[in-house]
Parts: C-alpha cells; sequence; structure tokens
C-alpha cells in the first residue's frame, strides 16, 4: 500500500511539473513573441522615418535653383546643338538626375508600408499609407513638371513652338524651383511629421 503511495505520489507531481513546464513554456512563448513584435515595429518605425527624411532632404535638393555642371558632364551632345538648346537640355538632365534617388527611396517607402499595414494597428497603418500617398503624389507632379516644363522650352530653343502659355509656363517652373515656403515642400514637411507623429509610440 505504501509502494502504491509513493508511487501515486510520484506520478502526481511529475504531472504537476509537466503542467508547471508547460505553463512556463506557454508564458515564455507568448513574452518571445511579444518581444520580436515589438522589435519587429521598433525596426519598421525607425526604417520608414530614415527613408521620410532623406526623402524629404531628396526633395529639397530636386528643387534647388542652383543647378551644377557636374550634373551634367555626362549628358551626350547631339551634332550642330545651339547654345540656347544646350541649357535647357543640360537643365533637364540634371533635373531628372535628381529625381533617381527620390524613386528608389520611394519604392523602399513603399515597400515598408506594406509592412506597416501587416505589423502596426489598423489607424497607424493607414495613416502611414496617407502620408506614404502624399509623397508619391508630389514626386508624380514634379516629375510631369520637369518633362513637361523642359519639351516646352526646348521647342522654344529650338524655334519650332508657337502660342506658348507663359503662365502655365510660370507655373511649372515654380514647381521645378521651388522655395522652402512653397506648397510641394510644405506638402512634404507636413508627411513627414504625420509619421514622425504615427510612429512616435513604436519607437519609445
Amino acid at each position: 500500500m505504501d509502494a502504491e503511495l509513493v508511487s501515486l505520489a510520484s506520478d502526481i507531481a511529475i504531472f504537476a511539473t509537466a503542467v508547471v513546464v508547460a505553463l512556463v513554456g506557454i508564458f515564455g512563448l507568448r513574452t518571445w513573441k511579444k518581444e520580436l513584435t515589438g522589435r519587429a515595429k521598433f525596426e519598421l518605425s525607425r526604417n520608414v522615418m530614415l527613408l521620410a527624411f532623406k526623402l524629404k532632404a531628396g526633395f529639397q535638393w530636386a528643387t534647388s535653383p542652383a543647378t551644377f555642371s557636374e550634373e551634367f558632364v555626362d549628358r551626350p551632345r547631339g551634332e550642330n546643338e545651339s547654345q540656347a538648346e544646350s541649357r535647357v537640355l543640360n537643365e533637364w538632365h540634371a533635373r531628372h538626375r535628381r529625381l533617381k534617388p527620390l524613386v528608389e527611396d520611394l519604392q523602399k517607402l513603399q515597400t515598408a508600408g506594406w509592412e506597416a499595414k501587416i505589423l502596426l494597428d489598423e489607424d497607424s497603418g493607414k495613416s502611414v499609407s496617407e502620408a506614404i500617398g502624399i509623397f508619391r503624389r508630389n514626386y508624380a507632379e514634379l516629375a510631369t513638371a520637369i518633362d513637361s516644363y523642359f519639351e516646352v522650352t526646348y521647342k522654344e530653343a529650338r524655334e519650332t513652338s508657337d502660342n506658348i502659355d507663359q503662365d502655365s509656363l510660370k507655373k511649372l517652373k515654380k514647381i521645378i524651383y521651388s522655395a522652402s515656403d512653397a506648397n510641394l515642400l510644405k506638402q512634404i514637411d507636413e508627411a513627414t511629421a504625420q509619421l514622425a507623429s504615427t510612429l512616435k509610440a513604436y519607437v519609445k
């Protein structure tokens, strides 16, 4: 009888130990998962903000009025290219070069935005998507303005354009050579601030 009691007590102890181990394992797994998720949210938020600040600087550079000769030194020259044509083509080439980093960073930000929809809560994910949309729309506006403006001015330089709408040309030029208080850069500032406000809770 004593042996049976000892055996029963041993079985109970083993079972209790197994239950405790299982509970500790479940708790530990949940804690580990929570830590991993928190770390993933932190890294994602940090990456989004780094890209946003990089894009903000990129837009400022892309719309800076000053252009430097090293920005178009590699442009292929056409035969019998006039000085007026060269000036326009040089500037067009330089402005296109400034757009390339923006395209690359926008693609990275778009990917990060997709991750944000999965990892962050619904409102945060939506806010991040909205801010990314502002970056994308302003890039599209700037790229369109550059091509539209220089297509017209190139025709003008070649004296092959008639009835140029000077008011439209001035509006395009204002977008391309934005001042620090211009609408395009203001929207970029607002989008960056929106991201910072949304993501600050995840980087504490």
